[in-house]
Formats: C-alpha cells, structure tokens, sequence
C-alpha cells in the first residue's frame, strides 16, 4: 500500500469537487491516483474524503471496473452502497 501522503491530495481534491454519483467518484478517484488507483487504494480515499465506513468501503472496492468475479459491484450497486455518504 502507498504512503498516506501519496492518496491524501486525492483524497482532498474528492471532498472539494461536486459529483453526480458513486460511479463519478470512482472515476474520478481513478484519474487522480493514476498508477496509484487500485480497490485499495480506492478504499483509502473513501473512508478518507467521505468518511465512508471499513465496510462499505471493502464493499466498493468489488466494483466491477477493478476485476470481474462473481461478486463483482454493477454501478448500481456501487451507487446504492455509497449513497448515505455522498448525499451532502
């Protein structure tokens, strides 16, 4: 795993920006940390830029822009399991 201070810019630059959805953000998680975007990565940034819960966190880290498998997120579910902490 990456140093805090490698993820904590993205982390910040998520809880500034307005997005429409989950799907948004993971996108966006994506461009920011570049090389450095992994489902743990993603992990991180969550619980950190909107202090989604450990749980729902390892939850989305199944989404299914990651990997495949059979208990892979739709970005409909994504957008579900994290809407109690997007919705601002």
């Amino acid at each position: 795993m990456y140093a805090p201070s490698l993820l904590d810019p993205a982390a910040e630059s998520l809880k500034l920006k307005d997005f429409v959805g989950a799907t948004e953000v993971a996108r966006e998680a994506r461009t920011l940390l570049g090389e450095r975007f992994s489902s743990v990565t993603f992990m991180y940034v969550l619980m950190r830029a909107f202090e989604v819960e450990y749980t729902a966190a390892c939850d989305a880290s199944r989404w299914h822009e990651f990997h495949g498998g059979p208990r892979l997120l739709s970005d409909a579910d994504l957008e579900a399991l994290l809407a109690p902490w997007l919705d601002r």
